[in-house]
C-alpha cells in the first residue's frame, strides 16, 4: 500500500511538473525571462529528472544571455536523459554561439544519431560543417535533410549557396528553382535564383524570374529597379525605363540590396562604385 501512495504521488508531482513547464513556456513566447525562469525551476523541484524542465530553464537562461547557466541546465538535460536529442541540440547551439565549433560538431553529431529522421538538425550539422570548411560533409548532410524532408525550400536554398561557395553556378541554379518550386511566394529565394541565371548568361529566364518575383513583393523598389536594368541591358528600351519609372528613387537600403545582387551576379566587383541608371534620362 505504501509504494502504491508513492507511486500515485509520484505520478501527481510529474502531472504537476508538466504544468509547471507548460507555464514557462508561456512565459518565454511573452518574453517573460523571470516568470520562465520561476516556473521551470519549480517543475524540476517537482519532478528533478524531468529534462524537458531544464531544457526549459536552459533556454530561459539563453533568452537572458546567460550561456553559461543554459549550458549547464541543458548538460543536467542529458545527465538525467542521455538520449535526449533535443539537449544535444541546444549545447550544439551553445557551443557554436561561442565559437566552439568542433565541439558543437561532435554535440550535433550525436543530436543526429538520436534523432536521424530529423531534417532540421542534418540542415544545421550541415551549417557547422561548412563553418569548419568541411563543404564536402555539408553537401553530404544537406542532401540527406532533402531526402528526409523534399519539400522544404531552405534546404534546398542552403546547398544552392553551398555551390555557389564553390562557383559551381548551373548546380546552384539547380538547387535555387527547386527552393523557389518548394516555396513560390519566396521573394528571397527568386533573387538568389536571378543572381546564378545572370552569372550564366541566362538573361531572358532572369527576367522571367524577376517579373515573378515583382509579381510576389510589388512594392519592392529594389527589385524593379534590376528589372528595368536587365531589360535595358537587353535591349527593350521602352520597357526597361517604364519598370525604372515605377522603382523611383532608390534609398539608401535598396542601393545597398542592389549592390550586393549585382555582386554576386558578376555585374559589379568588390570595391566598385555603384552607378544608378536615371529612369528620366533613359526615357528622354
Amino acid at each position: 500500500m505504501a509504494s502504491a501512495h508513492r507511486r500515485d504521488k509520484s505520478s501527481v508531482q510529474r502531472r504537476l511538473s508538466g504544468r509547471y513547464c507548460d507555464a514557462g513556456d508561456e512565459h518565454a513566447l511573452q518574453d517573460d525571462v523571470r516568470g520562465a525562469i520561476a516556473s521551470y525551476q519549480r517543475a524540476i523541484e517537482l519532478d528533478s529528472d524531468s529534462d524537458r524542465a531544464q531544457i526549459g530553464l536552459g533556454d530561459a537562461h539563453l533568452l537572458a544571455d546567460r550561456d553559461d547557466r543554459a549550458l549547464a541546465s541543458y548538460r543536467k538535460a542529458i545527465a538525467k536523459n542521455p538520449r535526449s536529442a533535443d539537449a544535444r541540440f541546444c549545447i550544439a547551439d551553445v557551443l557554436a554561439r561561442s565559437g566552439r565549433l568542433r565541439e558543437a560538431i561532435y554535440e550535433m553529431e550525436e543530436a543526429v544519431d538520436l534523432a536521424p529522421d530529423s531534417a532540421y538538425y542534418l540542415y544545421r550539422l550541415a551549417d557547422l560543417y561548412l563553418r569548419t570548411g568541411d563543404a564536402g560533409m555539408a553537401e553530404e548532410a544537406l542532401l540527406c535533410a532533402i531526402s528526409i524532408d523534399p519539400d522544404e525550400g531552405l534546404y534546398r536554398y542552403k546547398l544552392g549557396e553551398l555551390h555557389v561557395l564553390a562557383g559551381d553556378w548551373r548546380p546552384a541554379a539547380e538547387a535555387y528553382i527547386a527552393a523557389t518550386q518548394c516555396a513560390p511566394l519566396d521573394d528571397f529565394y527568386h533573387i538568389r535564383l536571378v543572381s546564378a541565371l545572370m552569372r550564366l548568361d541566362r538573361r531572358a529566364s532572369a527576367v522571367k524570374v524577376l517579373r515573378r518575383t515583382c509579381r510576389i513583393a510589388p512594392d519592392n523598389r529594389a527589385y524593379r529597379y534590376l528589372l528595368g536594368e536587365l531589360l535595358m541591358l537587353m535591349g527593350e528600351l521602352e520597357a526597361g525605363s517604364m519598370e525604372l519609372r515605377r522603382a523611383g528613387r532608390l534609398d539608401h537600403y535598396d542601393q545597398d540590396y542592389v549592390r550586393r545582387v549585382k555582386r554576386r551576379s558578376g555585374q559589379l566587383r568588390e570595391g566598385e562604385k555603384l552607378v544608378l541608371i536615371s529612369a528620366i534620362e533613359t526615357y528622354a
